[in-house]
């Protein structure tokens, strides 16, 4: 595929899946580290080129460029003062413009500093919470910053900082001193507190070397946004897509993230991460110029994995392969746990031998041998055709996982029994969510529930999860127009509404939102429903509503059914079996009409 061998600075888990990666395109892979290195135990066929070392050495770091063409990075924490060297001694690919070192040192530089990095974004208007360096270990300077920042904020480690490691919150006055003896000796800078409501995150492709804020469009590409959820400082699940966030704060996230990647030399993955404030606005809070955690999803739920678009993004020839629309997502949704290291070296194997029994559970354990509390022992990736069957499906796993963080501080052996009782106990605490629901049946009033009985039975019997409520279009004019405007992101497939006299609901719920409105007429007192029927399906060009005829509730819902059986195979399997049912009953109904003659002929009641 590609002739020229990747150097990688690092042979971790990161290491370990880019190589898998490159290993599909025939690519050569030589890895800088210990010698049974993750990364090392699977890459056999650039064996002779692994180098056994350290990437914070510089003579290894030097020992592994002269045995490939392309260096690139699998941890930040490199020495980017002989990246410096190299690329001045050589700093393009044989017979091209294309730099050997991917991304550039000196973004790798820029980024290993935090406070540098805040530094840079704002200066190219990316919005960031507001920092100050902290020039002294005097408590009183860092008193003076906080009167600036206000109460509460954060103190961290400008370098070295690494899962939550070099951060410590300052709520008053009383914790300047603490923090200060607790990132003694390291250099700071103090953060104005983010108060945010979910943390976000994106893989950002730049596949071109430019640097052009103006053309960010044209030179990265973005992996969905999703949501993380971290837990002693340690990214636990990433969601995607996120829940409970509207596609346009999803897309001004992509947006922010490949601004934020397009400011930076060279090419490769970024992983960003991001606050999610109160008034849904968004703020970067740190990049990292490597694959990422937060993108372990993308091995199976995406087109190309972000380690295929590493590979691809650094080397001359494959970075223009790299097309819109190669990082979207090929399901509806998926779940990313990490498997943390328990109270035994084996504990965690516990997670995936359980994931074993989950249909479509992709599991990835690292070979880093004997597991410690806390340490990244492996991934399980969940595929769902909706977030509710992801959630459901990975809720025992997490469970397993809760019980090791609870056990990992036991001193005496503990029993993979012992875990299993706290799972189960855990399990009893928390139980499953339940299906969410992806039909809606909204009527106008309670009135009109007698017509619609029908229809919410026969989505009992086909066992689709939905919710029914009031929203009157005259009435709760509001809640009916935010109901409809969040229907799409809560992952509604149908809208089912009845409405009678004017009729009104249907047409504004379908004003509102991208999924299909069914319109149900209910039948009134005046005009025996025709006004509401006549109002349904009379709409304006370009906000259409499908609608079923008066009172037919039973239409409705196998309307609804028929839409979500477009991407649900047993929703479609249940709609095909009625219509083969049918089928056979109208068949027989003429059979028993043939065989005893009209006159004699008698209609049985179970065939309606």
């Amino acid at each position: 595929m590609d002739d020229h061998v990747v150097g990688v600075l690092g042979g971790g888990q990161l290491g370990r899946m880019l190589v898998e990666a490159a290993s599909r395109l025939n690519i050569r892979v030589a890895v800088l580290d210990s010698e049974n290195a993750p990364a090392k135990q699977i890459n056999l066929a650039a064996s002779d080129k692994h180098v056994t070392g350290s990437f914070a050495n510089a003579s290894d770091v030097k020992q592994l460029a002269s045995r490939c063409d392309v260096l690139t990075y699998e941890i930040e924490h490199v020495d980017t003062k002989v990246l410096e060297e190299l690329d001045e001694e050589n700093p393009f690919i044989s017979g091209t413009k294309w730099s050997r070192i991917q991304p550039s040192w000196r973004t790798v530089r820029t980024i290993q500093d935090k406070y540098a990095q805040k530094q840079h974004f704002a200066k190219f208007g990316i919005s960031v919470a507001r920092s100050i360096a902290v020039g002294t270990s005097h408590p009183q300077g860092l008193k003076d910053i906080a009167d600036q920042l206000g109460y509460p904020l954060m103190l961290k480690s400008r370098t070295e900082a690494y899962d939550g490691r070099g951060n410590f919150p300052i709520w008053s006055v009383s914790d300047i001193e603490p923090a200060l003896k607790a990132l003694q000796d390291r250099p700071l800078y103090a953060e104005k507190w983010a108060d945010f409501q979910m943390e976000l995150a994106v893989m950002v492709v730049k596949k071109s070397q430019d640097v052009s804020p103006e053309s960010w469009e044209s030179v990265t590409l973005a992996y969905p946004t999703v949501e993380t959820i971290h837990e002693d400082s340690i990214c636990k699940l990433v969601y995607v897509p996120p829940r409970r966030v509207s596609r346009k704060v999803a897309r001004a996230a992509q947006d922010l993230a490949r601004r934020a990647v397009s400011t930076f030399p060279g090419t490769g993955v970024f992983g960003v991460e991001l606050f999610l404030l109160r008034d849904d606005s968004l703020l970067v809070n740190e990049i990292a110029p490597r694959p990422h955690n937060s993108g372990h999803y993308t091995i199976e739920a995406c087109h190309m994995s972000q380690y295929e678009a590493q590979i691809r993004a650094i080397l001359p020839d494959l970075a223009p392969t790299i097309v819109p629309g190669a990082t979207d997502l090929v399901v509806p949704a998926a779940v990313m746990l990490n498997i943390l290291g328990g109270p035994q070296p084996d504990s965690h194997l516990l997670v995936a031998k359980a994931a074993l029994k989950i249909p479509g559970a992709k599991i990835h354990l690292y070979g880093k041998g004997a597991g410690r509390p806390g340490r990244k022992m492996g991934h399980i990736t969940i595929l769902g055709r909706s977030m509710s069957e992801c959630e459901i499906k990975i809720h025992p796993l997490v469970q397993i996982v809760d019980a090791l963080r609870a056990h990992r501080s036991d001193t005496s052996p503990t029993s993979s029994s012992a875990i299993h009782a706290t799972a189960s106990d855990l399990q009893k605490q928390n139980p499953p969510p339940k299906p969410s629901p992806i039909i809606a049946v909204v009527m106008g009033s309670d009135t009109d529930l007698a017509t619609l009985r029908p229809g919410l039975t026969l989505l009992d019997e086909m066992d689709i999860p939905y919710e029914v409520t009031i929203t009157s279009a005259h009435r709760t004019p509001q809640y009916m127009l935010d109901f409809g405007k969040a229907a799409a992101g809560r992952g509604l497939k149908a809208i089912i509404a009845a409405a009678g006299g004017a009729a009104h609901l249907p047409g504004m719920m379908a004003s509102v939102t991208s999924v299909p409105v069914i319109g149900c007429p209910v039948k009134a007192s005046s005009l025996d429903g025709l006004d509401s029927l006549l109002s349904i399906v009379q709409m304006p060009r370009g906000v259409p509503v499908a609608t079923v005829s008066i009172g037919n509730s039973i239409n409705a819902a196998l309307l609804a059914a028929r839409i979500v059986g477009t991407s649900d195979a047993k929703v479609q399997e249940w709609v095909e079996r009625h219509l083969q049912k049918m089928d056979d009953e109208n068949m027989a109904k003429a059979e028993k009409l043939g065989r005893e003659g009209w006159k004699d002929y008698k209609r049985q009641e179970s065939w309606g």
